[in-house]
């Protein structure tokens, strides 16, 4: 799309105007703070049928759910310049004054993420392509074309000061956030009351080896998106960037909220339970900030060459959960609590039309097996009370160091911060192991008096205290007086600090600030049952005692604790969840009514042709691919969600230079799949034919033309799809291996590909023309 170029001068001139325009009034009253336990659920408004919305909110709100996080794609609210869409106007899904309307009517609580960059699996990462065509972005108009996320945002990952640089350098970007904010703010200004908190960018700041620290260009472009959106909603309303193992988040700027999913691993181990509390215990550094998950996922997502999500064991969420909960998180966002479908051509390259992760609810919203720990956790939130659950934090006595920003930056490199990780992930542990309660503390940055709370500070010997800037040093000096420097939880044990969790493995007592009230919670990581002795607790002077229990595997107990007098405390009430049902992880796959609603409702052309025994649907903007061939007969749907004729050509262009996360993101060839084709139903009463047409201006020296001709047998059940390219091509198709559709080709080579579970995945390479014919057997 060349011709995006032509819009630049009219998109400069309607920034600098958005620019000038002032903050909307109702921002500026809006309450300061957040005052309750999140609960919360990304809700992908996007990506759900818009006739769905009230239905899978109120599903939501049966979970537990007290909060909705949204991104909010710009590319997806301007699909082009200076064309605004916040009412539905252009695609019922783009409503985003109706959908806040309903989450305030529903009363949620609403975390807005507007970007600019949202990633998230979706096209460009949610940035304008008609944007990222110009000059000053410096992106190949073929990564663009297959909705790869920008350049400078793939750069962050690893350069996250560089590619600040190239942000704060590119003034047609500056100047286009401007009026992409304002026109978002204002148009959500009357629920401006409803909102928590506003995300900044997307990612920022991520990853233990990235350059974020000292980093002067990402903190000068992290203090340029904050007064960006400031200057619109006032200074009342919580910034925060969502992040995943910063350097040193106390020093970001901002409010650094964590993002965490589960490895590989099928059952949750002590792996990713250390790498679960490291990362939360890096946010527990921030001065006078609560902790809080902006992203939480026990599994992850299908790919785009997958026919099903990574599986995971539901009890995983529970675990989870509750270790988070240990660790003083005051917010945490499923993400997603849904399986939701994307709309044609607006999932990223790597990422599958169905965005599926085998989260608590299907596509259409039926409950699967980690709908029940989603739910018993929203229990628990309710039980005790989210006002009163962000009051509690853990009764922790011993603190761990974390040394980064303690000594010179010029003398920290990545292999000594890894150091200081593995350090720190062993000390906590250990912490673990001993049934010691720990928090860490940033030498540098915490807060007057942080220190004094503790009885002694771990200082791993690898963190030598010579040389440390002298303010530290001088820090380290002051606390001596009172506080016991260690260099292990093991000689804080010997040095008499005891248990405040009555010495259970994986069990914390959570506090008020008066020491009135508490919460004791404990969980099973075991695959069987554990037996909890009676378990003695002080709450301040105040003694109780907890009667023994079992522990279902994978299952969790909390008990709500009140102080009588200023010697004994009684337990209120006790809540645990029950053991999980045998229910294996489900795919939204298998709901084919929810499918084609979905599918049918994304606002893009959708063309259908059926006869007694076959139901093919194609969608257009989704490079003319078919998610849905059915046989009528068996209700059976015979394509994947991987798709059915895929074009590309056969020798496709390599990864660009600018593309700096290209080694985890192309799994599987693009090709067009995200291309709108032109398609034209020519249907008569001898056949019905739809013929759709793409030229590709990127895939090869000289532009190339797909044709595909649809032709569906009035009587017998036989599609033929007869193909036609321009160049040396391929047709890629993934049908679900259950299916026993015939498949017979004419014209070029038909070669098996290594396919995923559940899929059988053919490649037909052909050059000019070639026909793919299928039929059931023994139909007529």
């Amino acid at each position: 799309m060349p011709q995006l170029r032509r819009y630049a001068p009219f998109v400069l001139a309607l920034a600098l105007i958005g620019a000038l325009a002032p903050a909307p009034t109702a921002w500026k009253a809006h309450r300061r703070g957040i005052h309750h336990f999140l609960y919360a659920a990304s809700f992908f408004y996007e990506r759900t049928p818009r006739s769905q919305w009230a239905t899978d909110l109120r599903a939501y709100r049966a979970m537990g759910i007290n909060t909705i996080d949204l991104y909010i794609p710009w590319n997806f609210q301007e699909p082009r310049p200076g064309d605004f869409d916040f009412t539905g106007r252009t695609n019922p899904r783009r409503d985003v004054r109706g959908l806040f309307a309903l989450l305030a009517a529903d009363g949620f609580r609403i975390i807005v993420r507007p970007g600019p960059v949202i990633r998230n699996e979706w096209r460009n990462g949610g940035y304008p392509a008609w944007l990222l065509v110009r000059k000053s972005y410096h992106m190949p108009l073929h990564d663009i074309l297959q909705g790869r996320y920008p350049a400078t945002a793939t750069f962050q990952n690893a350069h996250a000061d560089a590619a600040a640089k190239e942000w704060l350098a590119n003034k047609g970007h500056l100047a286009a956030v401007h009026r992409w904010f304002h026109a978002l703010f204002v148009a959500i200004a009357p629920w401006s009351n409803d909102v928590e908190a506003v995300a900044l960018d997307d990612d920022q700041g991520a990853y233990i080896d990235n350059d974020t620290w000292p980093a002067p260009h990402w903190h000068a472009y992290i203090r340029w998106l904050k007064r960006a959106v400031r200057r619109e909603i006032g200074p009342n309303v919580p910034l925060f960037i969502n992040t995943y193992q910063s350097k040193v988040p106390a020093a970001a700027g901002v409010w650094a909220w964590g993002n965490w999913y589960q490895s590989d691993a099928f059952r949750i181990g002590t792996h990713d339970l250390a790498q679960l509390i490291f990362s939360t215990a890096l946010l527990q550094t921030e001065a006078h900030r609560a902790v809080m998950q902006s992203e939480f996922q026990a599994g992850w997502l299908q790919g785009a060459n997958e026919s099903n999500p990574r599986p995971a064991a539901p009890e995983n969420t529970t675990i989870a959960l509750h270790q988070l909960l240990q660790l003083g998180a005051r917010a945490i966002v499923n993400f997603p609590v849904q399986d939701t479908m994307n709309p044609a051509g607006w999932e990223a390259p790597w990422a599958n039309a169905l965005y599926a992760w085998d989260a608590a609810l299907s596509v259409g919203g039926a409950r699967q097996a980690r709908y029940r720990p989603t739910a018993d956790f929203g229990t628990l939130v309710r039980r005790v009370g989210a006002r009163r659950l962000a009051r509690l934090h853990p009764d922790a006595n011993l603190a761990v160091a974390w040394p980064v920003s303690a000594y010179p930056s010029r003398d920290v490199d990545n292999a000594r911060v890894g150091a200081f990780a593995a350090a720190t992930i062993r000390a906590f542990m250990q912490c673990r192991a001993l049934t010691l309660t720990c928090r860490a503390v940033d030498l540098r940055f915490a807060a007057p008096g942080t220190l004094a709370r503790y009885r002694a500070l771990v200082l791993p010997p690898i963190a030598d205290e010579s040389g440390m800037l002298p303010a530290v040093r001088a820090r380290l000096e002051r606390y001596r007086r009172h506080g016991a420097l260690l260099p292990s939880p093991q000689a804080a044990r010997a040095h008499g600090i005891s248990p405040t969790n009555g010495g259970i493995e994986d069990a914390t007592l959570l506090v008020s600030p008066d020491r009135r009230s508490a919460l004791f919670d404990a969980f099973n990581l075991a695959r069987t049952s554990r037996a909890l002795p009676e378990v003695a607790l002080a709450l301040g002077t105040a003694r109780v005692s907890i009667p023994a229990r079992i522990l279902p595997a994978g299952g969790a107990c909390d008990w709500r604790i009140d102080r009588v007098n200023a010697s004994s405390a009684r337990v209120a009430w006790v809540l645990c969840t029950a053991p999980l049902p045998a229910l294996r992880p489900m795919n939204a796959d298998n709901d084919l009514h929810a499918l084609v609603a979905a599918i049918r409702s994304d606002g893009t052309p959708t063309y259908v042709l059926r006869n007694p025994r076959l139901r093919l649907i194609v969608s257009a903007d989704a490079g003319a691919r078919s998610f849905v061939l059915e046989d009528r007969l068996r209700k059976q749907n015979l394509a994947t969600s991987i798709g059915l004729f895929r074009d590309d050509v056969a020798s496709p262009p390599p990864p660009s230079k600018r593309d700096y996360i290209a080694a985890f993101t192309h799994p599987f060839e693009a090709g067009t799949f995200n291309r709108p084709y032109r398609c034209e139903d020519r249907s008569s009463a001898d056949a019905q034919v739809l013929i759709c047409r793409y030229r590709a201006p990127d895939l090869a020296a000289t532009p190339v033309d797909f044709t595909k001709t649809f032709i569906l047998d009035p009587r017998r059940a036989l599609l033929r799809v007869l193909l036609k390219c321009s160049s040396r091509c391929v047709s890629i198709d993934a049908f679900t291996a259950a299916g026993d559709e015939r498949l017979r080709t004419l014209g070029g080579d038909l070669l098996s590909v290594k396919s995923p579970a559940g899929t059988r995945l053919v490649a037909l390479r052909y050059r000019g023309h070639a026909e793919i014919d299928i039929s059931l057997p023994g139909a007529p």
